[in-house]
């Protein structure tokens, strides 16, 4: 039997929900108000939630998701926030919390740890609800300007790489043998 890491709830009177450990996989965490119970690894996410008045198994590749993603919530008037990371799915009620977290520099330290464990896309969830990737991205490879080439030598143009590496040979005069033929011929 495989051992699992529990979400542990936050003590009473913090604002953190809950903290799930990247670096501990499997998590299991239980079910809330509004929020399924779930057990996730790095290949798959086993989600239950209530389906016509049962509980419904739902296995999900974690491939099949679209990312980790951050969005910012604020919270009451003084200008307070909770930082929300969740494994963003296509259908809602498969999005799966990660963190909830009043501290920013946490949430985006657990957020890219998230990201990276399960080698999915970061993405930022903005305010109107717009979803967008803070890097560009092709597929898992992210996209960036190209790197200048090293100018490897001065000779570069002139003599290959290998050519270069050999050491330049010096001539030396051959030597010229004369002399008579002693072979007898008719």
């Amino acid at each position: 039997m495989r051992q699992t890491a529990v979400a542990s709830e936050a003590a009473a009177g913090s604002s953190r929900d809950f903290r799930l450990d990247p670096f501990a996989l499997p998590v299991r965490h239980p079910s809330s108000p509004g929020r399924p119970a779930f057990t996730l690894d790095r290949q798959r996410a086993v989600v239950r939630v209530p389906l016509a008045g049962t509980l419904a198994t739902i296995t999900v590749p974690v491939a099949d998701y679209e990312g980790v993603s951050v969005r910012i919530e604020p919270v009451g008037s003084e200008g307070e926030i909770t930082v929300v990371v969740e494994l963003m799915h296509g259908d809602p009620a498969l999005t799966l919390p990660l963190v909830v977290a009043d501290s920013p520099e946490d949430a985006a330290a657990d957020w890219i740890a998230w990201g990276r464990t399960l080698n999915l896309p970061l993405l930022v969830i903005e305010s109107d609800g717009t979803v967008r990737s803070p890097v560009r991205q092709m597929g898992s490879v992210s996209v960036a300007r190209p790197l200048t080439r090293r100018n490897r030598s001065l000779f570069r143009g002139r003599r290959s790489r290998n050519i270069r590496r050999r050491k330049v040979g010096s001539s030396s005069p051959t030597e010229v043998l004369t002399g008579r033929e002693i072979i007898a011929r008719n």
